[in-house]
């Protein structure tokens, strides 16, 4: 049995009269110490996706449809006590951005010895002990130091290392990790990213990474999971999904990924057709069929299924996928196995 299975999730804002949909239908399943990529655009629906393993999807939006199951319990199910040790013992979450998610007016130190008091029961001067070892597992320089700092007295890779810390002080079973190098330097992502592979390879730790960067997936996933308007568009293993691409959609997304090579090979391509569908947008059949330069009149007849539904490797166009030559891996940070 999977640790998390997601199942035809639907996510809906607006009037229940005339709602906007915004992810619809999506299902993929992680299994205990997998690390799972969830790729897109900007307004593909995987924050939001991520959001709903932890029920933290907020008023306008509800989910509607669906289930989402960790290791034989439903989440949407669970009472609010039930839900706070969820989150407090099974599951930990890295937000986009972690200067918004920590309290500007106490300290670092205080914010997560208040966390470890209240999710473990530690007294106070053990929740302090503790914060500051966890700081300092998590490459803070100076722990007993920076965990007097205000998070505005923090770069932005520190900031990051907290919402680290406070992710993973529980040692929880499944990580989230909502782009976690979005707004970093290189070798900070670098720093980052070796960080929670670390993490994972020490505590067996599943993984949910959302990310828009192949190369940050590249590294440290072992399967991708690959969305566009609020769908799920291919999923399958990571060298699967590079060298044989069979949604038109997921060959623009890695054709868009600078390279190492020079010429045309390695020219970065543009997604064509602008931006993605907004949310309520009305579109009969692939959601990907207006920026898709290989639509044909079939297309808006696609039911969005992935096929084939007992294949590792699954991808919602139906037809036949064009020959083309296989991509280089995308340029990866490095560093991280």
């Amino acid at each position: 049995m999977s640790l998390l299975t997601v199942d035809s999730l639907r996510i809906e804002f607006g009037p229940t009269s005339n709602p906007l949909t915004a992810v619809d239908r999506v299902g993929f399943s992680i299994e205990a110490g997998e690390v799972v990529g969830l790729i897109g655009e900007s307004g593909s629906g995987k924050s939001l996706t991520s959001r709903a393993i932890m029920r933290l999807v907020s008023y306008p939006g509800r989910i509607t449809d669906g289930s989402i199951i960790f290791d034989g319990r439903s989440i949407l199910e669970m009472s609010p006590r039930e839900l706070r040790d969820f989150r407090a013992r099974d599951v930990g979450m890295i937000f986009q951005d972690p200067f918004s998610s920590l309290n500007p007016v106490y300290r670092v130190g205080a914010q997560l010895a208040e966390t470890l008091r209240v999710n473990a029961g530690l007294s106070r001067r053990a929740a302090r002990n503790t914060a500051v070892e966890l700081l300092d597992s998590v490459g803070i320089p100076d722990a007993p130091r920076r965990a007097m700092s205000y998070p505005h007295e923090l770069s932005g890779g520190m900031r990051q290392r907290v919402m680290i810390a406070f992710a993973t002080a529980a040692k929880p079973r499944l990580l989230l990790a909502d782009e976690p190098t979005t707004a970093l330097d290189v070798t900070t992502q670098k720093q980052i990213l070796t960080l929670l592979s670390d993490m994972r390879h020490d505590n067996t730790m599943a993984m949910l990474l959302v990310s828009h960067d192949f190369g940050v997936i590249a590294q440290m996933c072992d399967r991708v999971v690959v969305m566009y308007g609020g769908r799920i568009v291919e999923s399958g293993q990571i060298l699967d999904v590079y060298e044989s691409p069979r949604h038109p959609y997921t060959k623009t997304l890695l054709a868009s990924v600078p390279h190492l090579e020079v010429g045309e090979r390695g020219r970065r391509r543009l997604i064509p057709g602008g931006q993605p569908p907004q949310p309520g947008t009305i579109q009969q059949g692939c959601v990907f069929t207006p920026r898709c330069s290989q639509s044909r009149e079939e297309c808006t007849r696609v039911s969005m299924t992935l096929e084939p539904p007992d294949s590792l490797h699954q991808s919602a166009c139906p037809f036949e996928p064009t020959s083309v030559e296989p991509m280089p891996l995308p340029l990866v940070i490095g560093g991280v196995t």
